[in-house]
């Protein structure tokens, strides 16, 4: 497929963008160092990762971008763009955390994390900017690793791969006070241009599965809603323990679905609602997840899309996570001539569609989803949007 409206800014002129940003913002004149964290998003693996599942992860080129200078002592200072569109810039130590959790909650919570685990001693100045903040795409995590990244840079420590996905996650669970996995960090912290990363949640390790050569005939495109998605008002919790009440009802004792052992989970069904449903999602998309991954690795990307299209009615139907706006547009793509398969992007309580669709058809796709998700939405009309869906690679500290 050639170049098109639905391309994404290029990521050498975003980082230009953002450096000339940061410097009038700040007052620098010296060029900062540039911490690129992409978002990611699960084609398979939706809601199964707290239940010790694996799943299926594909970085992609939608970014948190920050820029930072080393500071003097250990003091940082953080400066954001909010919601309605003005800057606002916070100073704190480590330890000092934001029980409101407010915009700089994040922030404040990956320094205390890095500075307890590690003792530093410098702090940065940083201006962070992201492309598609609250869509769905991990966004928090981007920028949670952003931060981290930043830091262990000025105080010369090397963090390895387990450190940065244990870090973001006590950050996430411990001040957030989420009970989500860890496949967000995971998957940004594995993930790798042009290839699938299988996650292993339990023991943290990641197996790459490179794109068939059959990829080139496909794309994946992302739709944004034009609803944002916030997990902390969201029943994610709920039906974590739901999935935990299950698993308890499967095996007494069991913590989370993965506990069970096979010869206990057929009875599932037997369980009293909505605890089947929970339980019949999991299991049944922990096998999506192996049937995808082979199915990648031989090239069958239509039956791919044939487990995403499935995956996708799992979460609606036995999970029930989907909202009004993304259910509607998973019904409207699967209709188009050339989508081979959609689903929601993470939990799918707002945010994206991801779709696999033909790439010679795909400027035909996005408009015939648009213009009919519009007519269901008129007001979503310049808010709503869709892109290419580009791969990328793992967060990394720049240079420029």
């Amino acid at each position: 497929m050639t170049s098109s409206s639905l391309d994404a800014q290029p990521v050498k002129d975003l980082i230009d963008d953002c450096i000339v940003q940061a410097q009038r913002i700040t007052g620098c004149d010296t060029v900062p160092k540039v911490v690129v964290s992409p978002y990611r998003f699960n084609p398979l693996g939706a809601h199964i990762d707290h239940q010790g599942g694996q799943v299926l992860a594909r970085c992609l080129n939608q970014y948190t971008i920050l820029c930072f200078w080393p500071s003097d002592d250990p003091k940082t200072t953080v400066h954001a763009k909010l919601a309605q569109g003005t800057w606002q810039n916070t100073c704190f130590l480590p330890m000092q955390l934001d029980d409101e959790h407010g915009w700089d909650s994040m922030a404040r919570a990956a320094i205390t994390a890095l500075h307890e685990n590690s003792n530093t001693q410098l702090g940065v100045e940083a201006v962070v900017f992201g492309t598609m903040v609250s869509c769905g795409l991990s966004s928090s995590a981007s920028v949670i690793l952003a931060y981290l990244a930043a830091l262990a840079h000025v105080n010369e420590i090397e963090l390895t791969q387990e450190q940065y996905v244990e870090l973001s996650r006590q950050v996430e669970n411990d001040y957030r006070g989420l009970n989500n996995g860890i496949q967000d960090q995971m998957s940004i912290v594995f993930g790798q241009r042009d290839h699938m990363a299988r996650l292993d949640v339990q023991s943290v390790t990641a197996t790459l599965i490179a794109d068939p050569p059959e990829m080139e005939q496909y794309r994946f495109l992302m739709c944004y809603s034009g609803v944002s998605r916030d997990l902390g008002g969201s029943p994610f919790n709920t039906r974590v323990a739901q999935c935990q009440a299950a698993a308890n009802l499967l095996y007494p004792g069991a913590t989370h679905l993965g506990e069970v052992p096979e010869a206990s989970r057929h009875v599932f069904s037997e369980l009293p609602e909505p605890l089947a449903g929970r339980a019949k999602h999991v299991y049944t998309e922990m096998a999506r997840v192996k049937a995808g991954a082979e199915a990648w690795q031989a090239g069958n990307v239509e039956l791919f899309g044939q487990l995403m299209n499935a995956s996708c009615q799992s979460s609606i139907n036995d999970y029930e996570s989907g909202s009004e706006w993304l259910i509607a547009l998973h019904e409207i793509a699967r209709e188009i001539p050339g989508v081979y398969g959609n689903r929601f992007s993470g939990g799918g309580y707002g945010g994206c569609l991801f779709l696999l669709v033909d790439a010679n058809k795909a400027d035909d796709i996005a408009v015939s989803l648009m213009e009919q998700y519009i007519q269901l939405y008129p007001d979503l009309q310049g808010v709503a949007k869709i892109l290419v869906a580009d791969t990328e690679s793992t967060v990394r500290v720049l240079q420029p």
